[in-house]
């Protein structure tokens, strides 16, 4: 466990374009981050409203509740779901 990584995804500040890949500009639990989304499908939907993100470098970032992010936040976020 302790070399898992998975940073909590806090806010969603800005993505490149809406299709993909695409660059996304993030606050994470562990700082701000940008990364790359390669594919729609990198995007899963877990139990509970929770998302795991995965970066074009492997990365898995967590956003336990979607539904808890600020709207901006979400509403980025729905143009990929």
């Amino acid at each position: 466990a302790p070399r898992d990584f998975a940073p909590v995804l806090l806010q969603l500040r800005k993505v490149s374009t809406f299709g993909v890949p695409s660059t996304w500009d993030v606050r994470t639990d562990r700082g701000d981050t940008r990364f790359v989304l390669k594919a729609e499908e990198d995007i899963r939907r877990l139990e509970g409203g929770a998302l795991l993100i995965a970066s074009a470098h492997g990365v898995q970032f967590r956003v336990p509740d979607a539904k808890a992010l600020d709207r901006a936040s979400r509403k980025l976020l729905e143009r990929f779901l």
